[in-house]
């Protein structure tokens, strides 16, 4: 809310204890995919950038990253808004970033088209992760406090795009309240909306000034089964102190289920603002007599939970506050290179980082403080990140009547025990003695599925994780006599698949049906049909598809199990080569948990560099993580390295490339390729 006590409290709001705020002036603008720009502050708009802007020009920033959208291209795109000052009617501005907040420009904004008095305050930005009502999943919403310019009322107005943000159209109201000012003595204005689908309802919580004398302010939230008709006000923080404001609430669920609210405590119960959350089983019931834990001083705080499930907030200082036990215990204070803001807001990423908007410090809607809209992509240093589940040996496909053994533990190398479940009885799964696990598949299962593999720490449920495992079975065939003929079959060509990627050449793309001509004979025709009746078996290794390529049943390649269309590299089959056998022409077939494919080289290739080059790019689409030892753990990462990343390659060794910098990663081709 803007008002003059508000502005005084900032002032006298002090850092955690020991802790210094560390703020940088660097302003970067990225060419290589916002690889260098983590860590760093960017620039999203200046005054000179946004035409009209004036006074303040941007505060309460607010950012956004898409999860959700039904063209995956558009997936992993951030954008961000704030309020922004003008001499006319304001309207929140919209930006976006397709470089990992590298660099920003502006794509469209969201004007009043109901009460044609101007979007003024409080913007906030959500896409929506699933289906409600007729809106459909990635569908994006703006809220915003709709203000006329003579601040006679409050209205939280919601507005919808379906086009990528490209435009937008009024969706519903939420509430309305009166003059948009701390000042009045009955029906105050309504604030601060920030929306959460909760148990499959667009929820709207925001700040309320309409029940003084009893209540300067208080939090309360309503919700809609189709973004367009509210239920009735549902009171979520109410502070028996009638002078007090609660106020600024934000949402976030958390890995054992429970959602966490934070808030600031603002006006002249305590001399200055202060930040405390609390937490709900379902996260619409708050008791909300309740007044929640202190966190820390300043106001204007935010809440996420990031990808792994580690809690962070921050409040109006540059630190944020870390917590990896569901909001329970302890909170750790972690500097970040970004100053404090009049409400930074945090944005969790897909592979753990998290988005910072900052419009600049508090300061009164009437003053000139000249405020640049900022942005940065924070690495939160991996020592603090909440542990997860991990496994190893894992097996990516299931043979019918096979069995393959696996580890897991935690990230941490903490003790821990485990509930290890599928979700399907064609696949079953059985401690070991070693402490290991075994999946066993149904003998008698014909075709092919995907079984998921759940493990579960037994001393605490909300410590969870699991992988797939693609199930395969065939149907008993009676033998066919083998052909005399020596010719072999015309390959068939992958571009008759319309989801398959062709090259320029039509031999290129080919699946060989049988045995080429190309492939090269590793052994005398005078012992290979002896070597064709046994298989040498070897240390597991992984080889990807460069080609079109199919599975078969039989060394000779006669029956065909699957057949697999050319994939762009990062997105090739892959498969794990278990044994070694010759076919009756002598030529070399590679024995793998799916069944026997060529070992042309014009076919696959090994999944692992041998060698090492000089440099290598990275080519994975979510990057991939740096690490200080070769013992790739979450506490040894360093750093998250961006798509397009040239790195200097020392050495190759056990799948990992030890760089000049003596840090590590992976040798994995499907994520880096030589330059």
């Amino acid at each position: 809310m803007h008002s003059l006590i508000k502005s005084i409290f900032k002032t006298l709001i002090v850092s955690l204890v020991g802790i210094g705020v560390f703020s940088t002036s660097n302003k970067v603008m990225a060419t290589d995919g916002g690889a260098s720009t983590d860590n760093s502050v960017v620039t999203i708009a200046t005054r000179d950038t946004v035409p009209g802007s004036t006074g303040n020009n941007f505060l309460y920033g607010r950012g956004m990253v898409t999860e959700h959208q039904s063209d995956p291209s558009y997936n992993g795109r951030m954008y961000a808004t704030s309020e922004n000052y003008v001499t006319g009617t304001p309207s929140f501005k919209i930006f976006e970033s397709t470089d990992h907040g590298g660099t920003w420009h502006k794509i469209s904004e969201v004007t009043d088209t109901q009460n044609r008095g101007g979007m003024r305050y409080q913007p906030y930005l959500y896409e929506l992760p699933e289906k409600i009502g007729n809106l459909a999943a990635g569908t994006l919403i703006c809220a915003g406090n709709a203000i006329p310019s003579d601040m006679s009322k409050t209205s939280i107005d919601l507005y919808k795009s379906t086009d990528h943000g490209r435009s937008w159209t009024y969706l519903s109201t939420v509430t309305q309240g009166g003059t948009a000012t701390t000042t009045t003595s009955k029906n105050g204005p309504v604030w601060e909306p920030f929306l959460k689908v909760i148990d499959h309802k667009l929820v709207c919580f925001y700040s309320d000034e309409r029940d003084k004398p009893d209540h300067s302010q208080l939090l309360a939230h309503q919700a809609s089964s189709n973004g367009v008709d509210w239920g009735q006000e549902v009171y979520d923080v109410v502070d028996t102190r009638p002078a007090a404001r609660p106020g600024m609430a934000t949402v976030a669920q958390m890995p054992n289920g429970k959602y966490i609210m934070t808030y600031e405590m603002m006006g002249s119960v305590d001399g200055s603002g202060e930040t405390y959350y609390k937490i709900s089983d379902d996260g619409l019931n708050w008791s909300p007599a309740t007044f929640g834990t202190f966190l820390t001083n300043g106001g204007s705080p935010y809440v996420t939970v990031l990808s792994d499930g580690t809690v962070v907030a921050n409040s109006t200082n540059g630190n944020v506050l870390v917590n990896t036990n569901n909001g329970v215990g302890s909170w750790t204070s972690v500097n970040t290179p970004m100053g404090g803001a009049y409400s930074r807001s945090l944005t969790p990423l897909s592979n753990g980082q998290v988005l910072i908007v900052n419009g600049g410090g508090y300061s009164g809607p009437s003053a000139n403080a000249n405020h640049t809209l900022t942005s940065m992509v924070f690495d939160l240093p991996a020592q603090y990140h909440r542990a997860t589940v991990t496994f190893s040996g894992q097996p990516t496909e299931l043979d019918a009547g096979k069995t393959a053994k696996f580890k897991v533990a935690m990230s941490d190398n903490s003790a821990a025990d485990f509930d290890v479940t599928t979700d399907d009885s064609s696949v079953t799964v059985a401690k070991q003695t070693d402490g290991s696990y075994q999946l066993t598949a149904n003998a008698n299962y014909v075709g092919e599925k995907t079984v998921t593999v759940t493990a579960t720490k037994k001393t605490d449920t909300s410590f969870k994780g699991s992988f797939k495992v693609t199930l395969k079975g065939t149907a008993t065939t009676t033998p066919s006599t083998p052909s005399t003929g020596g010719s072999t079959t015309t390959p068939v060509s992958s571009s008759s698949s319309s989801s398959s990627t062709t090259s320029s050449s039509s031999s290129s793309s080919s699946i060989p049906t049988t045995t080429s001509s190309s492939e090269p004979s590793t052994t005398s025709s005078s012992t290979s049909t002896s070597a064709s009746t046994s298989i040498k078996k070897v240390k597991a290794f992984k080889v990807y598809a460069k080609r079109g390529i199919r599975v078969y049943k039989d060394v000779n390649l006669k029956k065909v199990v699957k057949s697999y269309q050319k994939q762009p590299r990062i997105s090739a089959k892959t498969f794990t080569v278990t044994g070694k056998a010759y076919s009756k022409s002598g030529l070399l077939r590679y024995k793998t948990t799916s069944g026997f494919i060529t070992a042309n080289s014009k076919y696959v290739a090994k999944l692992y560099y041998q060698k090492a080059p000089n440099r290598v790019k990275v080519i994975s689409k979510s990057g991939l993580y740096e690490y200080s030892s070769a013992k790739t753990s979450s506490k040894n990462r360093i750093k998250h390295i961006r798509k397009n990343t040239v790195l200097k390659v020392k050495k190759v060794s056990d799948k990992l490339f030890e760089l000049t910098n003596g840090n590590y990663v992976t040798a994995n081709k499907k994520f880096v390729i030589a330059k």
